[in-house]
Formats: structure tokens, C-alpha cells, sequence
């Protein structure tokens, strides 16, 4: 039997989804036209468009179903709040890049830009699963798809960085935007664990489908929206991905006393690679330096998740749910500091290294100050954070067929069910 919902959830989440929906609606009524795209540009972006979409619906959702009794959850708030992402992001970018003749013009690539917008989301909610209601998931995607689409105006404003790289920013902008609005959420009943936070054997199984398709359309996602370069692009994170997984493996099996892997370390570390390489990807002219920035990326993240996360959580309150922070966090400073120095090199590209430094430092303080801000809104008790009882837990928020055998016995995939 499911848990119910408080009175007040029940009314305010559908009340607040189905009021931010129709806002949309009305405004894309308003504002919202399809531009006239060529349709040789329609059939060349439509694939890379789809398998963009895939990591987001598919990738991203089955990467969140690792905790053992929030299954269900995590595939499906994250359908919902890329879907809601998805459709806000496409105002925001219209208004401020693609407004023309009081229209917001709708292309195959603004749908792309849309869906990098909604991946940004995806990567805050990961610092903060299992620990908010869907109305606060709600709310912090709001905020936090508008902070982002606003720092990408600011960059293309005050240093020319066009958003089609700004947008790459999107893995330390989500991390460190997660990391702030978690940290203000952290409350005592949770500092010392939870006895649901942890996973199954078949939980990691299901986690695991969520990164292999990731690391499988990688490539296209760091090549989505290139108009040159694209095959370079792609090949340099595909080998940036293969480098950096050989890495997390060898270094997972060092780093336990038995010899033994760690699962929590192979479905976000081995992403690693293709999160430092997305900025340099296009400019990287032999493949054994994108293996060498995919290496160096699998070794930090896997040795963050081993020896910082504990301390992070200890010493700093800072609960990162699902490991965001060396997924994301320290591969996007990575390959920000990677792309600087490329920049450095007279041949390699015109634009000066100092506006990318500068990119970064305005990319970390808005993330900091944007997600302390949702932290402290999202706190307030009209949202009804769950208790502690009911965190990471499917049947706060689920109705359940029954899953038992008859023998009474759990069956084998009722952690998806939310079951004991």
C-alpha cells in the first residue's frame, strides 16, 4: 500500500504543474513560430537531434534508478522535468537569441539548444535525488534552466562567446547549481546516512543501461551543434570515452582494499571523458591527447567519488546523492582548463584564453550564487520537503501493484516497485 501524500502536495503539485503548462502554452500561442529551416539542414540535424534526445529521456532516466527503493522516481521525474525543460528553455533561448519580428523562431536547432537547457537540469536534480518532492523538482527546474539561459546571455553579452560553446558550460553550471541548492537542503536526520540511499545488485544493472547510453551518443552530443569540425569532434570523444573507462576500472580495482570494482565508480566516472573533452573536442588535432585529457579525467573522478565524497558529506554537509559533482563538476573544470589552454596556442583559434577564464569564473559564481538562492526558496515549508522516513522512497509518491511472490518472498525487481 502506498504512503499518502499531505494534503497540501496533493493540491500543489498537480495545481502548479498543470498552471506552469498552460503558461507555456499560452505563450508559445503568443510569441512561438516554426522558422523556415532548408530541408538539407533539417535531414543533417534531425539524427544528431535524436540522439540528443535519447540520452536525455533514456540516458539520464535509467542512470537515476540506482537507489534501491526510488526506482521509479528517478526514471520518471526525470521524464517529467526534461519534458517541462525542454519547453521552458524554448522561450528563454527565443527571447534572447532568437527573437525576431516579436517571434521566438523555432528550428531543429533550437530544439537541440533546448534539450542541452533540460540536460542542465538533469544534472542539478542528480545532487538532489531522492531528497526533494516533484513540486520543488519543479520549481529548482524553473530556476535553474533560467539561470543558465542567462548566464549564457551574459557570456555572449560581455565576451562575445557565441552559445553554441557557452553551452558546453552546462556540466559545472548543473554540478555546482545542484551542489548549492542541496547543501542548503541538507538537514541533520540525513548527515549520517540514510538506510535507503543505498542499491541493489539490480539497481546497478538498471543504473548501468542509463550509461552505456550515454557513453554510446556522447559523441554526438559534444558534436550537436558544430558547423565544422563535427568529425573531429566526434572521434576525439569517442576515444576520450574509451581511455577514460580502461582508467576507471584499473584505478576503481587499485583503490579497494580487495582488488575489487566498484559499480558506483563505473556508471559515472566512465562519463568522465566525454564531459572534459566536450569545449577542445573540435580543436584536438590527434586522438592521443584526447586520450590523454580522458585518462586524466577517469582517474580524478574516480578517485573524487572514493576519498572526497565521504569528506565532502563530513566536513562540509555537502550530500551530493548522485555523484554530480566528479560525473560533472571537476571534468567540466577539466575541460575548461584544457580549452584555455588550446586557446593559448596562437594556430589553434582566434579567441583570447582570458575570456575563457573569465567564462569560467562567471560561470561558477552564478551557479553558486543562482543555487544557494533556489536552495533557501526551495526550503521554505510551503513546498513540504519529504521527512526523513520518506526520502528515497517510490511509495511517498507512487500507487504499486503488488509485487510479492507467492511464496512472500521480494521479487527480484521491487526495487522499482518500492517494496520491502
Amino acid at each position: 500500500m502506498s504512503q499518502k501524500l499531505a494534503p497540501s502536495i496533493r493540491v500543489t503539485f498537480p495545481l502548479l504543474a498543470l498552471s506552469l503548462q498552460c503558461i507555456i502554452i499560452v505563450l508559445f500561442a503568443l510569441f512561438v513560430k516554426y522558422s523556415e529551416d532548408s530541408p538539407n539542414k533539417y535531414d543533417a540535424t534531425y539524427p544528431v537531434f535524436q540522439d540528443v534526445n535519447t540520452m536525455v529521456f533514456i540516458g539520464f532516466g535509467f542512470l537515476a534508478t540506482f537507489l534501491k527503493r526510488y526506482g521509479r522516481s528517478g526514471i520518471a521525474f526525470t521524464m517529467l522535468l526534461a519534458a517541462f525543460a525542454l519547453q521552458w528553455a524554448t522561450i528563454l533561448e527565443g527571447l534572447l537569441f532568437d527573437f525576431k519580428e516579436s517571434k521566438i523562431q523555432i528550428s531543429i536547432i533550437s530544439l537541440i539548444h533546448a534539450d542541452l537547457s533540460a540536460v542542465s537540469a538533469l544534472v542539478s536534480m542528480g545532487a538532489v535525488l531522492g531528497k526533494t518532492s516533484p513540486v520543488q523538482l519543479l520549481l529548482m527546474t524553473i530556476l535553474e534552466v533560467t539561470c543558465f539561459t542567462v548566464n549564457k546571455w551574459l557570456l555572449d553579452v560581455l565576451l562575445q562567446i557565441n552559445r553554441k560553446t557557452s553551452g558546453m558550460y552546462l556540466h559545472l553550471f548543473g554540478a555546482t547549481f545542484g551542489l548549492m541548492v542541496s547543501r542548503v537542503l541538507q538537514r541533520s536526520g540525513l548527515k549520517s546516512g540514510h538506510e535507503k540511499e543505498g542499491s541493489f545488485p539490480i539497481s546497478d544493472l538498471y543504473s548501468m543501461i542509463g550509461t552505456i547510453f550515454l557513453w554510446m551518443f556522447w559523441p554526438s552530443f559534444n558534436a550537436a551543434l558544430l558547423d565544422t569540425n563535427r568529425e573531429k569532434a566526434v572521434f576525439n570523444t569517442y576515444y576520450a570515452l574509451a581511455a577514460c573507462t580502461v582508467a576507471v576500472f584499473a584505478i576503481s580495482s587499485q583503490v579497494h582494499d580487495k582488488g575489487k570494482i566498484d559499480m558506483s565508480h563505473i556508471r559515472s566516472a566512465t562519463l568522465a571523458g566525454g564531459v572534459a573533452i566536450g569545449l577542445s573536442a573540435p580543436l584536438i588535432p590527434y586522438a592521443y591527447i584526447a586520450m590523454i585529457i580522458g585518462l586524466i579525467a577517469g582517474v580524478i573522478s574516480t578517485l573524487g567519488m572514493k576519498y572526497m565524497k565521504g569528506a565532502l558529506e563530513l566536513y562540509l554537509d555537502l550530500h551530493d546523492t548522485c555523484g554530480v559533482l566528479y560525473t560533472h563538476g571537476l571534468p567540466g573544470i577539466i575541460g575548461g582548463i584544457v580549452y584555455i589552454a588550446l586557446l593559448s596556442v596562437p594556430s589553434v583559434d582566434r579567441q583570447h584564453a582570458d575570456y575563457w577564464q573569465m567564462a569560467m569564473l562567471i560561470t561558477m559564481a552564478m551557479s553558486i550564487l543562482t543555487g544557494l538562492i533556489t536552495g533557501f526558496i526551495l526550503k521554505l515549508n510551503i513546498w513540504k520537503q519529504p521527512p526523513d522516513l520518506k526520502c528515497y522512497d517510490d511509495q511517498a509518491y507512487w500507487e504499486f501493484p503488488h509485487q510479492a511472490t507467492e511464496d512472500g518472498k521480494r521479487s527480484p525487481t521491487s526495487f522499482l516497485f518500492g517494496k520491502k
